[in-house]
């Protein structure tokens, strides 16, 4: 049917063939000329008797049908295939079709290693009107819907990947809202589980580039392999390999939205193999709980009991599925153009209302990807595709960024609030054993008391600052936050640290500022409030 070859035109010539096997089933294959050209040949041989294609037994009808193709080869229309799905260019592929427009036809051709296609069962009224209609008054349910839309939308908004972890007890609907999601894609199959390795996992996000990729039951999973996952799923780029003659193998990358399920919080994952949750980590899986009147949901649509209200959502979702995404795709295939000058005014737009100056620069990177969720809902309300209107659409996400808020307890970047709540619990222990500088005859306590500027400055020893606040050997970064901050002066900027003598010898010390240190902590209670 075609001559193909890879985007690059440089690599994968082949042909897109099709045939009729003794079912008089329709059956399209691409070979390779690699293939189809060496001792591989044969394997191209299996591939068509197994599929059912009528060959005349014999090495002379194999032998006349191999020179017709690579005859054909030479004289088919081009076309271009390609091996992860997503988008290329203005065309957008998943294993079952391509939607798009282009110099030439697209084709996939990746192998996805047992993951379940996309599937379609009833219409887009369907899906709309017994799974959407659900989703009514439910904040989480809509959010989930987001999430889902919002994966091909991340190369157009110029976002890196994101994650929300679904945290609450058993039976809170967790998993419904996985399944709820997937339900733009295909059914339940299309949800996946956390338990794999970490290179398991970059297999399985690498199939879902550009798409929505949902994680089930995190507690399962090896806590080791959720460390290195997180990072590497995050990051969209799989380790690097060698291939069997020693050279670096093709490296596997991707973009993808995950949205995960779990009874765990990530730092108890963690705490198993005695490692702390890292801020990074924080800002790239985002760990939302679950909240509700009725665990994941508040409004049951006519049931009298909760469960009533997660078997039909479930039974709806596994009947009507699979419709969405393709209507969505092609909106954005429409408007490809102008997607990324859309997506920027909006984010814009969104971020702006829900942030404030005295948000950290972390917090703010989070309520961007809440932002890109936000506005994929609009576009979906706004087109018919969602049967809800935006006004909800922005309600359900702006509520549940609320609970991300809360639940984490403070609008700083992680390593600033950590950082100034050791400093408050430290200098309650300080402030009793501190010496006056003037008066020291001897090492004193954790340090000395004296007067600069017309400000008290405790002097801590060192080695005493850093293991009572927790920092490592390398602690500029951590210390440049309190120097930036003004609780901190320093004689020996790249030390961070205060020489001055004591008893006639030099010593180090951390010079703080306690008052300044109380501020910096009113100031983080009052904004807290405010929020």
């Amino acid at each position: 049917m075609a001559r193909t070859r890879l985007t690059d035109k440089r690599h994968g010539h082949g042909a897109l063939l099709e045939w009729q096997n003794f079912d008089g089933v329709k059956l399209r294959e691409v070979v390779y000329d690699r293939d189809l050209n060496s001792d591989n040949a044969r394997q191209v041989r299996d591939m068509l008797v197994d599929s059912g294609y009528p060959l005349t037994p014999g090495q002379a009808s194999w032998n006349r049908l191999q020179h017709y193709l690579l005859e054909q080869m030479a004289l088919a229309e081009p076309a271009t295939v390609v091996n992860r799905t997503g988008w290329h260019g203005g065309v957008f592929a998943t294993s079952n079709w391509t939607i798009g427009s282009a110099d030439e036809p697209h084709h996939f051709v990746g192998q996805l290693s047992g993951s379940p296609t996309l599937e379609e069962a009833g219409s887009l009224s369907d899906w709309q009107t017994y799974v959407g209609q659900l989703c009514r008054g439910n904040p989480l349910a809509i959010f989930s819907i987001g999430t889902a839309l919002a994966g091909p939308l991340i190369a157009s908004a110029g976002m890196e990947n994101g994650a929300i972890h679904l945290v609450g007890a058993s039976s809170t609907g967790k998993t419904t809202l996985l399944q709820l999601a997937a339900s733009v894609y295909g059914g339940n199959r299309y949800v996946r589980s956390w338990i794999s390795t970490s290179n398991g996992l970059a297999a399985v996000s690498s199939e879902h580039n550009d798409m929505l990729l949902p994680l089930d039951e995190i507690g399962m999973a090896r806590p080791e392999d959720i460390d290195t996952a997180i990072y590497q799923i995050m990051n969209g780029s799989g380790k690097l390999r060698a291939n069997v003659s020693g050279e670096l193998a093709a490296t596997s990358h991707w973009r993808t939205l995950v949205l995960s399920s779990g009874e765990v919080w990530i730092a108890e994952l963690l705490q198993q193999i005695g490692k702390p949750l890292r801020a990074g980590q924080q800002i790239r899986l985002v760990e939302l709980p679950v909240f509700g009147t009725y665990g994941a949901f508040e409004e049951l649509h006519g049931h009298n009991h909760p469960q009533q209200f997660v078997d039909e959502l479930k039974s709806s979702c596994q009947r009507y599925h699979g419709t969405v995404i393709r209507e969505w795709v092609s909106l954005l295939t429409e408007r490809h153009t102008e997607l990324s000058q859309y997506l920027n005014h909006e984010v814009g737009r969104l971020s702006g209302a829900w942030a404030n100056d005295q948000m950290a620069s972390q917090v703010q990177r989070v309520i961007r990807r809440f932002a890109l969720i936000g506005a994929a809902l609009c576009l979906g309300s706004r087109n018919f595709i969602l049967p809800w209107s935006e006004e909800e659409s922005l309600s359900a996400v702006h509520r549940t960024l609320k609970a991300w808020l809360d639940n984490r307890g403070h609008s700083r970047n992680s390593e600033e609030f950590r950082l100034l709540k050791a400093l408050e619990r430290a200098m309650k222990v300080w402030e009793r054993s501190l010496s006056d500088i003037e008066q020291a005859s001897g090492q004193g306590g954790a340090g000395f008391r004296r007067s600069h500027e017309g400000r008290e400055l405790w002097l801590i020893y060192k080695s005493h600052f850093l293991k009572r606040l927790g920092l490592p050997t390398h602690y500029m970064r951590e210390v440049e936050v309190l120097l930036q901050r003004d609780c901190l002066v320093s004689n020996e900027r790249s030390r961070g640290t205060y020489k001055t003598r004591v008893n006639g010898d030099f010593q180090r010390f951390f010079a703080l500022r306690p008052d300044q240190v109380r501020r910096q902590l009113e100031e983080l209670e009052r904004i807290e409030h405010e929020d």
